[in-house]
Parts: C-alpha cells; structure tokens; sequence
C-alpha cells in the first residue's frame, strides 16, 4: 500500500460511511480519506432498513447529482420500486393512506439495499481514481485494531489477501453501524436506551406483488411493518418490548405468527402470501 497517512479514516463503507466521505469531499475538498470496508454484495442478506423516503432526493443530490440519476436508471430497470402510499392503522382501527402525490417530498422507494449501497461504494471509488480528491482511497479490507497516540489514530487493517497495513490519520470516524466497531475496540460500552426489538422475515415469490404500498400497522404489543422489495421479495417486520408476551414466546417467526392475527391490513396481505402456495419464508 502505497500511502498510510490521511487526514481523516472512515471505517465502514454502507450508507453512513459513503454518505459522510462523499461529503467530506464537498467540504473539505483538500483533505485525505481513506474509506475502510470489508463489504461483499454477494453474501448480502435482506435486512430491514429498505425504505427510502422522498426527501432523500434533496441528500443525495447534495452529495452527488450522479447518485441521483443512477437511483432513478435502477428504478427504471426494476432495481429498485417505488412506493407512492404510505398506508397506516394507528389512532384508529381505520386504514389510512397517504398518497405520494399530496406529499412535498414526493414519492418514496423500495430500495435494494446491496445495490443502493454498492453503487455509493462505486461511486466513492471511481472519483478517488478520476483524481478529483487529493490522495484519497477506498480500501477494501477489515478492520483489526486501533491506538490513540498524540497527533491522531493509528489503525491496522487486513486486505482479502491477508496482509496487514498501518494506517495514521488525525481524525477517525466510526461508521460500523450497530455493531460500533471501533468503539468497542476503544473500550466503549453500548447505552441501551429503551428495550425495543424486532423480529422480521422476507417472503419470495415467482409471481409478481401487486402492493406497492407501506404499510404499518399498530397492536396492542407493539407494531408491524411491511414493505415490498426488488427481486419479488417483501419484508414483514413485528416491533415489541422485549418484555412484552411476543418477545418471550418467540422462538421462531412461526410462533409470531399469532400475534399477526391481531392485525387488519398485515394479516390479511401476509396470510395471502402464506395460503397461495407463492411465497416461502426465510430468516
């Protein structure tokens, strides 16, 4: 590796991390980075955290207008869906819904997180390689360690290859997500603020979903969610106190699945999935 010292390292390469280097080169165009990330689209699981709302559009433009445009070209190829209801039972047992069309931000998406997540990799990429950044990389290795010393941060990271490099830098940005992996390396300790859990599943279908809709729906033990996904898929999502009778009783999605009658519009759609014969379940 032919260059060890930056201004500032990024580690973790998903929406955060990308979303914070693409503006770092906004604000402090001479500045160095190094973009640390380990990620592999190909061993990518489903994972709640799809939607994206309308008023993303204004961010990612600001980040890059070519982000932008490569969102709506997937959306044309079917990459990503859109979401043009926001559907809801909450305050009442009454299914409201919101079309996208009386909100200012516009319509939402439904979005393939791998893809959206390796085209802000890419892009990254390719403007560290256009020289429009001074000495700037993405680096595709795993974090191992790290030091405090008197003028910044030391870290180790480990190449695919096996190697391992040194890195220095002055300013270091964790960007690992839930698992805070640099924090954890430097001694913090996790703050739980509430007992909020979730417990979800994605159907699969060879037959195409007719409902582009979010929905959300709320009980008595919490709350559901579900969102349809590219690839014929569709997330299904319970949130609850891990207190509360789901949570104990929770040994699988099928002990939930109780729970699930409780509900109007979830039920209705999922039991749908569920008795045609067309979906299959994974976890």
């Amino acid at each position: 590796m032919d260059q060890t010292d930056f201004d500032v390292i990024v580690v973790g390469g998903g929406i955060a991390g990308c979303a914070t280097t693409l503006s770092l080169m906004r604000s402090a165009p001479d500045a160095t980075f190094a973009l640390i990330d380990n990620a592999n689209p190909a061993r990518f699981k489903p994972q709640i955290g799809e939607s994206l709302p309308g008023e993303s559009r204004r961010f990612l433009h600001y980040l890059s207008p070519s982000i932008a445009e490569r969102l709506d070209q997937n959306i044309a190829k079917g990459v990503h869906t859109r979401s043009r209801v926001n559907a809801s039972v909450w305050q009442s047992r009454d299914l409201q819904e919101t079309p996208a069309s009386i909100d200012p931000s516009g319509e939402s998406w439904h979005i393939n997180r791998a893809s959206f997540e390796e085209d802000l990799r890419a892009y990254v990429r390719s403007v560290c390689n256009n020289g429009s950044t001074t000495s700037s990389k993405l680096i595709n290795a795993n974090f191992k360690s790290v030091l405090r010393n008197s003028d910044g941060w030391t870290l180790v990271v480990r190449s695919e290859s096996g190697e391992e490099h040194t890195l220095r830098a002055k300013w270091l940005i964790d960007a690992s997500g839930r698992k805070a992996t640099v924090a954890q390396k430097l001694g913090a300790k996790t703050v739980k603020a509430d007992s909020l859990i979730a417990f979800y599943t994605v159907f699969s279908s060879t037959d195409v979903d007719p409902d582009y809709r979010t929905l959300v729906e709320a009980t008595e033990t919490g709350w559901w969610y579900s969102s349809q996904l590219s690839d014929q898929k569709r997330v299904v999502v319970f949130h609850t106190d891990d207190c509360d009778a789901p949570a104990k009783v929770a040994g699988d999605w099928m002990d939930l699945w109780i729970y699930c009658t409780q509900t109007l519009c979830i039920y209705r759609r999922s039991s749908q999935m569920w008795t045609t014969g067309q979906w299959q379940v994974t976890t």
